[in-house]
């Protein structure tokens, strides 16, 4: 499958959007500590589709745009996110 690099860049940003609007809009607390977070499944589908490199990329990318905006962890949460995020793909 051949896809032009333009393509796949525009998709991988739309993915990452949509990761972090999922993220915004969907996440379920489930006990105190603990809320689950469905941006995750968006991300797991761009690596299904583009390879585990580019899974890795957009973790990062989204988890460093929600550590800019609504992190309560700050630099703590990012690590801990793009460590679990690595983890499930």
């Amino acid at each position: 499958m051949n896809i032009s690099r333009t393509k796949k860049l525009t998709t991988i940003g739309m993915l990452c959007a949509l990761a972090y609007i999922a993220m915004v809009v969907g996440r379920i607390p489930l006990v105190l500590f603990l809320k689950y977070d469905p941006k995750d499944v968006i991300i797991v589908i761009g690596g299904f589709m583009f390879g585990p490199l580019t899974s890795f990329t957009m973790t990062v990318i989204v988890s460093v745009v929600e550590m800019l905006t609504m992190s309560e962890t700050g630099i703590f949460g990012w690590g801990f996110c793009v460590v679990v995020g690595v983890k499930l793909q």
